[in-house]
């Protein structure tokens, strides 16, 4: 039945939605990531179906990235993330038209890449956050109108409702 509730669905929803902002960053990726092991798992075996599917998800969350970059306060890092986005796309569609894992085993290395960074990103945050006076750590959290936590930039899009969310979002 459609409305029935998956507890693990809502727990995972729960987490996420609480959680740092650039933890849910962390998971996109990781999630992209993971499809493309998958799309290369399903081209080696020659499964059309698996191939597609594994690409849909990768392309759907690169498209998640891509719609969540704000170029007004993310400048030049957000230009280039979308010129890097976008190449992942292109090389997806590729692999999956020419049915190869060369394009797809790319776009796995720079995901690969883009998750170290920002898991790096979140120890520094944290890592800042957990050196602050008591007083300080007392004030609100930082909107999305804010221009960075910890020292991170925010990334558009995260954090818009205040009433699931943190209302703290990194802008890249």
């Amino acid at each position: 039945m459609e409305n029935d509730l998956n507890p693990y669905q809502a727990y995972t929803d729960g987490s996420i939605f609480s959680d740092n902002p650039l933890n849910l960053v962390v998971a996109l990726y990781q999630g992209a990531l993971d499809a493309t092991h998958q799309a290369e798992r399903a081209v080696a075996a020659r499964d059309i179906m698996g191939r597609s599917r594994a690409i849909n998800k990768a392309m759907a969350i690169l498209t998640e990235l891509l719609v969540s970059l704000d170029h007004k306060r993310g400048g030049e890092i957000s230009r280039n993330l979308e010129r890097l986005y976008n190449y992942m796309q292109k090389q997806l569609l590729a692999a999956h038209a020419k049915q190869v894992a060369e394009p797809i085993a790319e776009v796995s290395s720079l995901l690969a890449t883009l998750i170290e960074g920002w898991r790096a990103a979140g120890r520094v945050a944290t890592a800042a956050s957990e050196q602050m006076p008591a007083a300080v750590e007392q004030t609100p959290r930082l909107s999305a109108a804010s221009s960075s936590y910890a020292g991170v930039p925010f990334y558009g899009g995260y954090g818009d409702d205040s009433a699931t969310r943190s209302n703290t979002a990194y802008s890249f």
